[in-house]
């Protein structure tokens, strides 16, 4: 279900003029989070493609990509869309609501780089201090040289993470002490490496030097003066706001499972540096609006513009979670970098370091793994957040492209007709390869050409055919289709190619499984924990509702294993790579659910009748 805005029909134009702002009519209402309500046009803008941007998320969940979502598009600092889809708690049908709370996981981090930035603004704290002078477990040969700075850059050398349970350390400053005495993995200042572990020692130094909790601090310098009604650290349901909060689910497309709800015990028990924030989209845009207006906040000032300058230079090109491979993007013609505590996109060939001094970021932002993003274009005065409960889904990164398509830069050919020799192509095709199993894929007509869309990665264009009657894959080098036709001329299949390698899928929508669940004596000599050489990560391979399942410390849940394929692969593969990689099959656990799912009649009906 999706709930429209109460704006004018929401939208922006696909050619569309961002400086053409002039004499807009503005609403007179003020929404929660400070944003006044406008149609689009009063900022210049005109409805068909944020209605467009809104259909493609109500896509999402009426896929399964997505349990529930809530979108807010915010002009000139008006908000032109906002609107809900899918299920808040999809077991007590609780439909998706404006200002629902969402855990915002990593987008915590941002706050407390903001926090750090305010004692260093006050002289209390300097960028080159050493963790060692507030946390002893840092006064060890390994750890004794880290610096803010390098904690503020994730280039400090501390692990992804250092936790095996949410409930591990009493005090974030254990947790730091811990941290410190684990060391780091590599030479600090040596290079970009994503560190929840890191951040959670910065939050510590912030709770040495005010003198009080992470939460208290952060809550008083800047949920407060900021205007941040609906952004909170959640150790205390009894909070009224609580109610609001968006059951946690986890899994893949169409195998969504609850793992965590606002019935059940806090999930985190203090506050972290790296996460444990939880938030509405439009009370996270107040503070991307401090942002962009300069540390400002009204007529207050919350960080000063060195702190803003800090935040936002770009220092080191970004690397995505336990890797060094670059960060992804679908925005064309920028890379990924990071500041002190902010993800920047910036225009012009990636280089390893940072990018030439002066280069300014077309887009700041943060994302949190349970499916929640939040992007501001300082040279339009535009912001755009996009939250899901959704952990492990790829509807974030999908919605980057659709951005792109249909708000920042329309495709020319979206109005071509579509040659009706192509009409037999179009459908549903079922792939049991790589990592895929029984996923169903979709070939479409979009934006005058042929699409193979891949619901748990992206929607890839394709080019051709070439002489081989193949059609080469936009954004993937090497890959293409080619489709297989039966003795009566009807396509009964695609095959894709790549690396020298062809993959069949059969025409048609994937059947339902059944298994046998396995015995222990099946499996034991899988059993036990497993440990990657290269990056020191460690996962537990247990049986867990009569499958294999993978027990990884920074995940909330076990990942369930598919059986295996034909190529015997080892147990602790679980990360997708594009179409054919060679990598195992990964699924979230089904744990049983209350109540009885709705529908999917239900799940799509989309309210019109609040649209004015």
């Amino acid at each position: 279900m999706r709930y429209a805005s109460s704006v004018n029909a929401v939208a922006i134009a696909a050619a569309l003029s961002w400086l053409a702002t002039g004499s807009a009519l503005q609403a007179q209402e003020a929404v929660p989070g400070g944003f006044l309500e406008a149609s689009p046009e009063s900022q210049g803008i005109a409805p068909e493609a944020l209605e467009s941007l809104a259909d493609v998320v109500q896509g999402y969940v009426n896929r399964g990509l997505a349990v529930g979502g809530e979108l807010v598009v915010i002009k000139n600092r008006h908000s032109v869309l906002h609107e809900t889809f899918g299920w808040r708690d999809r077991e007590a049908e609780v439909p998706m609501e404006r200002n629902t709370l969402f855990n915002i996981r990593s987008m915590t981090k941002p706050l407390t780089g903001a926090a750090a930035q305010i004692l260093i603004d006050e002289g209390k704290l300097a960028l080159d201090d050493r963790a060692a002078e507030y946390i002893p477990g840092f006064d060890t040969d390994s750890s004794r040289n880290i610096t803010v700075e390098q904690l503020l850059t994730h280039r400090s050398g501390l692990p992804l993470t250092i936790l095996a349970s949410v409930d591990q350390y009493e005090t974030l400053f254990d947790m730091a002490n811990a941290a410190g005495e684990r060391g780091p993995q590599f030479e600090p200042g040596s290079k970009f490496w994503y560190s929840d572990t890191g951040t959670d020692v910065l939050g510590a130094i912030v709770e040495q030097v005010s003198g009080m909790t992470l939460d208290a601090f952060v809550t008083r310098r800047l949920l407060e003066p900021l205007g941040m009604v609906d952004a909170l650290y959640l150790m205390d349901l009894a909070d009224p706001r609580a109610a609001r909060v968006a059951t946690l689910y986890g899994g893949t497309a169409n195998n969504w499972n609850r793992f965590w709800g606002p019935d059940n015990e806090p999930f985190y028990p203090f506050a972290w540096g790296s996460q444990t924030l939880y938030s509405s989209p439009l009370s996270y845009a107040r503070f991307l609006a401090m942002w962009l207006d300069g540390g400002m906040a009204g007529d207050d000032r919350i960080l000063s513009p060195d702190a803003i300058s800090r935040t936002l230079t770009p220092v080191a090109r970004m690397g995505q979670l336990g890797s060094d491979a670059p960060y992804p993007t679908l925005y064309p013609g920028l890379t990924v970098y990071h500041g002190q505590m902010a993800v920047l996109h910036v225009e012009g060939d990636p280089v390893d370091g940072a990018p030439p001094p002066g280069v300014a970021p077309m887009i700041y932002g943060y994302s949190g793994s349970d499916g929640t993003i939040a992007w501001a274009w300082p040279e339009h005065d535009l912001i755009i957040l996009y939250f899901t409960q959704s952990r492990g889904g790829a509807s974030v990164i999908r919605l980057e492209a659709e951005i792109e398509r249909l708000v920042l830069n329309p495709p020319a050919g979206a109005g071509v007709e579509m040659p009706a020799e192509y009409g037999d192509y179009l459908g549903p095709y079922v792939a049991n390869f790589g990592p895929f199993r029984n996923e169903r894929f979709e070939i479409l007509w979009r934006d005058g050409g042929l699409a193979l869309d891949i619901p748990s990665q992206l929607v890839f264009g394709l080019d051709g055919p070439d002489e081989q009657q193949r059609w080469n894959l936009r954004e993937v080098q090497g890959a293409a289709v080619s489709f297989v036709r039966g003795e009566d001329g009807e396509v009964t299949g695609l095959q894709i190619h790549q690396g020298g390698m062809t993959f069949d899928l059969p025409k048609g929508e994937p059947e339902p499984e059944e298994e046998t669940p396995l015995s222990l004596e099946e499996v034991e000599m899988y059993l036990g924990w497993f440990r990657d050489e290269e990056t020191s990560r460690e996962v537990e391979v247990v049986l867990q509702n009569g499958r294999l399942a993978l027990r990884i410390p920074e995940t909330p849940e076990p990942l369930e294993l598919y059986p295996p394929d034909d190529q015997v692969r080892p147990p602790a593969r679980v990360a997708r790579q594009p179409l054919g990689g060679s990598i195992g099959r990964s699924r979230r656990p089904v744990w049983p659910a209350p109540g009885t799912r709705p529908s999917t009649d239900q799940e799509i009906r989309r309210d019109r009748s609040a649209m004015s």
